[in-house]
């Protein structure tokens, strides 16, 4: 307490440690990331350093008579797989890490289906079509663009809804109960 003007300095004790997190793919705060990587020490933690800690999430996929069920973590994998594929060719800071999706949706994604349907694609559908392929979203949404479907948010998320992860031309991931992948 008291008044900041009685002190000449801020020291921080040497037991003290401020852990934080930084994703290159923020291209806004360039300037500041090279700046912190010059004063602080880095650790790399890889794109499926932490898989471990999401094997067990089914996430509900499609909608009405549609409604699948897929292992988040293999749907991400698979994904992550056309990104780094020659019609992709993303860098890996754009890939889908284990917890793209937080923890906190994942653990009640069966419990409202239908909100967390609506949050893959405002999440998951919104970033690929948006951030990582927006100058080539066919090469992504494959199965969708099969179709001859027009390359706009709300048509690849109504072929997600339909198609379940056909929207990216895979198949046989999905179940139709969530019993068949436990």
């Amino acid at each position: 307490g008291g008044n900041p003007d009685e002190y000449a300095e801020i020291r921080i004790p040497d037991n003290m440690f401020i852990w934080a997190t930084m994703n290159s793919a923020d291209q806004g705060v360039y300037m500041m990331d090279t700046a912190f990587k010059r004063r602080w020490e880095f650790e790399y933690i890889g794109i499926d350093d932490e898989a471990q800690g999401v094997q067990q999430y089914i996430i509900p996929i499609g909608t009405g008579d549609n409604r699948r069920y897929v292992k988040w973590n293999d749907l991400r994998v698979q994904i992550n797989h056309i990104l780094l594929s020659d019609d992709c060719k993303v860098n890996e800071d754009k890939l889908l890490g284990p917890f793209f999706i937080a923890k906190s949706i994942l653990d009640h994604a069966l419990e409202d289906e239908d909100r967390f349907v609506k949050a893959f694609e405002s999440k998951v559908i919104m970033y690929l079509f948006e951030d990582v392929m927006k100058l080539r979203p066919h090469n992504i949404f494959r199965g969708h663009a099969k179709k001859n479907g027009k390359m706009i948010f709300s048509e690849i998320c109504k072929t997600f809804e339909q198609e379940c992860e056909g929207v990216f031309g895979l198949e046989g991931l999905s179940q139709k109960t969530r019993e068949a992948l436990e």
